[in-house]
């Protein structure tokens, strides 16, 4: 306190001294229990609003994800202040943004409140408004009671204030869809002798999640090595992208064609039995001759047999609707695949149902699988 100050106290206190009624001593504090602070006058005790205002954020133009991000650089908040009280003075309000870009400490401001031009930054931004109420603010007393000094700093603003946390992310994340399945007679469209595809989904922001559709149908997939199962017999298309943590989705991946064989329906001469590295867990065996498997379609550009072979095998034959017979030796053909292709994707459309036929007398026929697919079309 400067000198001419403390002589100013000194004077006033004695003043106060003389005038004051004997027994009534100078308050070192203003009274507690009031709605304004201002004194009505030099010789009355001055008055301590003690509750503050609070405030409420009432609005936020982008609520961030449940993981707490936003896709945008532009936030605008709408917020109000009001006494609890019946405190009739006021209401002020002071902003303050914390976080990579435009930071400032408090600041008085209105509502709404924007801020533009924010950052994609790993350090979150955090937005807090306070309440104030500026008439007691600008009142404070020290032991002289009726000069201006220090009492209770803070308690005519709102000490917990209103706000929101988030983190910015408005990059599109990249998706990287890699299905694993080889066919070298058809590498662009494979054939997959199994109801199970393994894929790895992958995106260059981390904690990416995806989504996923087969057949243009949703289906759960996860990140990382994923196995796509109870894949049914026909022709699919599977595609995925990805969605970072703002909730920003990747392109679509480009469409991943394949195709899945079916089990033959058994028939009289047939018998199922079981097999571990069968198609769908069994194979069906006959040794009669003449014993026939059907399979329905309506336009066949490929078709594949898939069977075991041995020594001790016997023959089928096979023919798709009213076209010629084609024979396949069991005993003769060789494929670690166990796949045998009967009619290639180039040799033209046939019509009309998959018949084979166990055209040997008393040897072994196992038949797993057959694939009967329309053709492969240009460019594909």
């Amino acid at each position: 306190m400067t000198p001419t100050r403390r002589a100013a106290a000194l004077a006033v206190s004695a003043l106060a001294a003389v005038l004051l009624p004997v027994g009534l001593a100078t308050p070192s504090y203003a009274a507690p229990g009031c709605l304004s602070e201002p004194p009505t006058g030099l010789l009355q005790a001055p008055c301590d609003d003690e509750v503050p205002p609070e405030t409420t954020l009432t609005g936020v133009s982008t609520v961030p994800t449940a993981a707490g991000w936003v896709a945008t650089s532009t936030m605008t908040f709408t917020f109000s202040g009001a006494h609890t009280d019946a405190d009739a003075d006021a209401i002020g309000l002071e902003c303050r943004l914390t976080g990579p870009a435009r930071a400032h400490d408090w600041t008085t401001c209105t509502s709404p409140r924007t801020y533009s031009g924010l950052v994609d930054s790993g350090q979150p931004y955090s937005f807090a408004v306070r309440a104030v109420d500026p008439a007691d603010q600008r009142y404070t007393y020290n032991d002289l009671a009726t000069l201006p000094g220090d009492d209770e700093p803070g308690e005519d603003l709102d000490a917990s204030p209103a706000g929101l946390s988030w983190g910015q992310d408005t990059a599109a994340p990249v998706a990287f869809v890699t299905p694993d399945a080889y066919d070298a007679q058809s590498p662009q469209r494979p054939v997959v002798p199994s109801r199970r595809l393994p894929i790895r989904l992958n995106s260059n922001e981390r904690d990416a999640r995806f989504e996923c559709l087969l057949d243009g149908r949703t289906t759960s997939c996860t990140p990382g090595p994923w196995v796509l199962t109870g894949v049914a017999s026909g022709d699919h298309t599977f595609t995925a992208r990805a969605v970072d943590r703002a909730g920003t989705p990747s392109a679509w991946s480009e469409p991943f064609g394949f195709s899945v064989p079916a089990d033959p329906r058994r028939r009289a001469g047939w018998k199922k039995q079981k097999a571990s590295a069968a198609f769908d867990g069994s194979v069906l065996v006959s040794r009669t001759q003449g014993a026939r498997l059907v399979l329905k379609t309506r336009k066949v550009g490929e078709l594949r047999l898939y069977a075991p072979t041995a020594p001790s095998y016997g023959t089928v034959r096979i023919r798709v609707g009213s076209t010629g017979w084609q024979t396949v030796d069991l005993g003769r053909a060789r494929s670690d695949r166990r796949e045998i292709v009967v009619i290639d994707q180039f040799s033209g459309t046939r019509r009309g149902t998959v018949v084979i036929e166990v055209l040997s007398r008393g040897r072994t026929v196992k038949v797993d699988a057959v694939l009967a697919r329309t053709n492969v079309r240009r460019g594909d």
